[in-house]
Parts: structure tokens; sequence; C-alpha cells
């Protein structure tokens, strides 16, 4: 009973998403050292803790409402079953609770933010945004995760919006880093939720969850994912033509090699090819995770 309990916290708090997050905000401080910017590491915690406090809020609300965030690679682990007899009477209560201490954890870093006077309008737009872009993604009656363009919402709030918003923490004024860094990345996310949609595919249309890939097909789909692919890299030489840094984006092209073989692997699956999801999956997390890894190391390790 306690470890089904606890795999259904892992499941709430949608760790791919999470770790999406804090990886893209280390990246864009990143950027913002490489640019002789020291760090103010309090400025650093009290800015992940407003984007972990409101996505985690969004999260917990969205489950409550049964209108979820994209739920990403947990819904399709084995082990977590949809079966829900085994759930607390009180669950969606205790969601609900868990929501609200989140929202309020947000709205206390957000007072202390604004104490540091370091809410621009820059900032504040940036923090509008993720604030919008997860309420259009969760609550009830408004939810566009199934609408068709759920995916790019998703992504524009886990791979835009935290690298900028921690980048205008630290820095204070836009660059060109944001843009010729960051933009990249977005393709790439989108085929990585393209991909860990693809999984559950048949269930989704099976329920009419009409999300992009429903809608669309399976095999556009992975031809949409196969163009995000080639895009995502496309992005990062344009990066180079320029001026970004070769030290910083050079290393993101070892990727390359396993980014062909899943957009070749997947292509043949219309020829009859067979299906391994796992090793889809982990290709996937890869072609996206190595690449900000990479930025993030050689940015911050200068």
């Amino acid at each position: 009973m306690i470890k089904h309990q606890r795999l259904n916290l892992l499941k709430h708090i949608r760790p791919v998403h999470l770790l999406t997050t804090i990886a893209l905000y280390l990246l864009g401080t990143g950027f913002a050292r490489y640019l002789g910017q020291r760090i103010d590491y309090s400025l650093f915690l009290l800015g992940l803790a407003w984007l972990l406090f409101l996505q985690l809020g969004y999260c917990f609300l969205g489950d409550h409402f049964k209108t979820p965030f994209d739920e990403g690679l947990y819904k399709r682990l084995q082990f977590i079953s949809d079966d829900k007899t085994d759930e607390p009477s009180q669950s969606g209560e205790i969601l609900l609770y868990i929501s609200v201490s989140c929202f309020a954890g947000a709205v206390v870093v957000s007072v202390l933010l604004l104490l540091q006077g370091v809410i621009s309008i820059s900032m504040a737009f940036l923090m509008g945004l993720f604030f919008a872009g997860n309420f259009l993604l969760v609550v009830l009656g408004v939810s566009l995760n199934l609408s068709g363009v759920g995916e790019i919402i998703t992504s524009i709030i886990l791979v835009i919006i935290p690298p900028a918003f921690a980048f205008f923490l630290q820095y204070g004024t836009f660059h060109r880093f944001v843009v010729l860094g960051i933009f990249p990345l977005f393709p790439l996310h989108l085929a990585l939720i393209f991909l860990l949609r693809l999984t559950g595919y048949s269930d989704d249309l099976r329920n009419n969850r009409k999300n992009l890939l429903v809608r669309i097909g399976w095999i556009q789909g992975i031809f949409l994912h196969n163009l995000m692919i080639f895009s995502g890299f496309l992005l990062f030489g344009v990066a180079l033509l320029f001026g970004f840094p070769v030290r910083i984006v050079g290393f993101v092209f070892l990727t390359l090699p396993v980014a062909l073989y899943l957009v070749w692997y997947l292509s043949q699956l219309e020829d009859g090819a067979p299906v391994r999801w796992p090793l889809f999956t982990l290709l996937s997390l890869v072609v996206f995770f190595l690449p900000v890894y990479f930025l993030t190391y050689s940015s911050w390790v200068r």
C-alpha cells in the first residue's frame, strides 16, 4: 500500500517535466554566468522555488479536476495502473490541499522577489506567461491539454520560460544568448512529447483523447516528430552562424547520431518494423536531455 501511494505521488509530480524545468533553469543561469554575471544564489533559489511551487501546484490541481497536466513518461510505465480502487477515497481532497499549499508557497516567494526589487516588466511578463500557460492546460472548463495545441503550450512553459526567467533574474536585460541557445531546444522537446504520447496512442484513440497526435494520426505524428528533430539541430547550426560560441554548442552535435538512428527506426514502423517502446523512450530522452546537459555544462564550466 505504501509503495503504491509513493508511485502515485511520483505520477502526480511529473518527474520528467519537473527535471526539464530544473535543467532549463540551470541552463538560463549558466548563460548569465558565461556572460560574466556573478550569480546571486539567493535569487537563484528563490526563482527556482517559484517555478517549482507553481508547476507542482498546477500538476496537483489538474489531477484534482481530472484535467491532468501532460502525464509524460510516467503514464506509460507498466507498474502504474489506471485502476483507482486502491486509492484513498479522500485522494481528490488531498490533491487540492497540496495544490493550495504549493500556490501559497509561490505567493510567498513572489513577495520575497518583489521585496528584492528584481521583478521588472520583462520578469513580470515571463511570470505571467508561466502562470497563464499552466492555467490554460489544467483548469476545469479551460483546459487546452487535449485541444491540439496542448503539446505546444507544454513545451513553451517547460523549455522557453524557465531559462529565460533564470537569465533575466540574474542578468537583468535581454541578450541574444536567450534566443540562440534556448529556441533550438523547443522542437526537440516537442518531439519528446510526441514520442511519449505515441506510446499511448491506441489508448488515447480508444478513450477519445483528442491530443495533437490523435488528430493528425500516428503516421503524420512520426513525420512531425522527425521534422522537429531535424529542426532542432538545424537551429543549433543557425545559432553558430549568428555567433553563438562553438565551445558551448559544439558538443550538442555529438547527439546527432542518436537522433538520426531514432528518426530512421521510427520511419521503419510504417513498413512493419518491430515496435520497441523502451528503446524509443530512452533514445528520445537522450536526444533532448543530452544537448541540455552539454549546453549547461559548457556554460557553467568556463
